[in-house]
């Protein structure tokens, strides 16, 4: 029988439970085993913010700058991003059809090389463009080196100012930790619950949809989750009418800080659109890719956390050395005497995040 909270037990559970802390970076991806990846740096990398929320003194970049000694790897799960070997290895796909003679050429020039930056093949393989993913073009050794990436023959060993490099994996063997496609969906399904917390089935499912590989059938793929439901590995909650399942063991802690937190756009607290709906009970949207006069809040809002309410959202900006951060509510700004001290203080800790001497509000929020 499903559980059940009230809205207000629901959104301090969800708040207290979504931000563990870590003494360092290395135990944060042991422990979160996943971070969402995005390029666009505004003030820092989706994966900074994220981190810095959850990492003691943590420094925008410092992912990639330690990405070699940490151990860890790049790849999609429901999203691309940063992952622990493990989650890597169940990910691995090996399944395509018969590489084609330039797959094979790159892959070898890549054996022979021991590490690839994409434009390290230009000489034995010219600069021929496809088109890629996104409606633009991409050369086509890079395009390769992403696939052969994706399908688990290359690994990133490094970046290059922001590109990755590349070089055959340590092993030789299919790098997949159990042959059992649903085992591994199982075990990946239950990383995900853990990194979003409570969430409906249909989110969960959807958000693994690049999973198909494992399980191509959709109806296959409920049955897996309903199995972990059954054996107890998920459970099920109910908020107000709305199912939910949930580890619940990762969300027993139900104190919520007394702070203010800028969160990025993807952070595992706010991605869940219809969960922020009905919790926080506004709509909140990634405008990045919405054209500039159809925005409502801007080109990278990012979701303001006071206490256990997301108030509003926050836009900041690099002006001559200095972080200026200007606040937006969706009501009106608390009033309480410990807002306006906590969100100077976010400032002030995202200012030393960015490496930055100064940071201001900008006009007071």
């Amino acid at each position: 029988m499903a559980e059940k909270l009230t809205l207000k037990e629901f959104r301090q559970r969800l708040v207290a439970g979504s931000f563990p802390q870590y003494q360092d970076l290395a135990a944060a991806m042991e422990g979160l085993r996943f971070v969402q990846a995005d390029p666009i740096r505004s003030p820092a990398r989706a994966q900074d913010l994220m981190l810095r929320q959850r990492v003691a003194s943590y420094q925008a970049g410092e992912l990639e700058r330690r990405f070699p000694e940490l151990g860890v790897e790049e790849g999609y799960l429901f999203a691309y991003g940063f992952m622990s070997p493990e989650v890597w290895r169940d990910l691995r796909r090996r399944s395509r059809a018969k590489l084609t003679k330039l797959e094979r050429g790159v892959l070898e020039a890549v054996r022979e090389m021991g590490e690839v930056h994409p434009r390290g093949l230009d000489a034995r393989f010219g600069k021929r463009t496809v088109r890629n993913c996104w409606g633009g073009t991409s050369q086509a050794t890079k395009q390769i080196l992403e696939d052969l990436h994706h399908h688990g023959f290359l690994r990133v060993s490094r970046r290059e100012k922001g590109v990755r490099v590349y070089q055959i994996p340590g092993d030789t063997d299919e790098g997949e930790s159990d042959p059992d496609p649903v085992q591994r969906y199982s075990r990946l399904a239950l990383t995900t619950a853990r990194i979003f917390g409570p969430t409906s089935k249909r989110f969960l499912i959807t958000e693994l949809g690049g999973l198909e590989h494992l399980i191509p059938q959709r109806n296959e793929r409920e049955k897996a989750i309903a199995q972990l439901v059954a054996s107890g590995e998920l459970a099920e909650l109910e908020v107000e009418g709305s199912p939910y399942l949930w580890r619940r063991d990762d969300w027993l802690a139900s104190e919520v800080e007394e702070r203010a937190r800028i969160l990025a756009p993807f952070d595992p607290l706010v991605r869940d659109r219809q969960r922020f709906e009905q919790v926080w009970g506004w709509r909140y949207r990634f405008e990045a890719y919405v054209p500039a006069a159809r925005r409502e809040r801007g080109y990278y809002a990012m979701p303001v956390l006071w206490r256990e309410d997301v108030i509003g959202w926050a836009n900041a900006r690099i002006e001559g050395g200095r972080l200026v951060v200007g606040i937006g509510y969706v009501g009106q700004r608390p009033r309480e005497k410990a807002f306006l001290p906590a969100i100077e203080a976010e400032v002030e800790a995202m200012t030393a995040f960015l490496g930055l001497e100064s940071g201001a509000l900008d006009g007071k929020g």
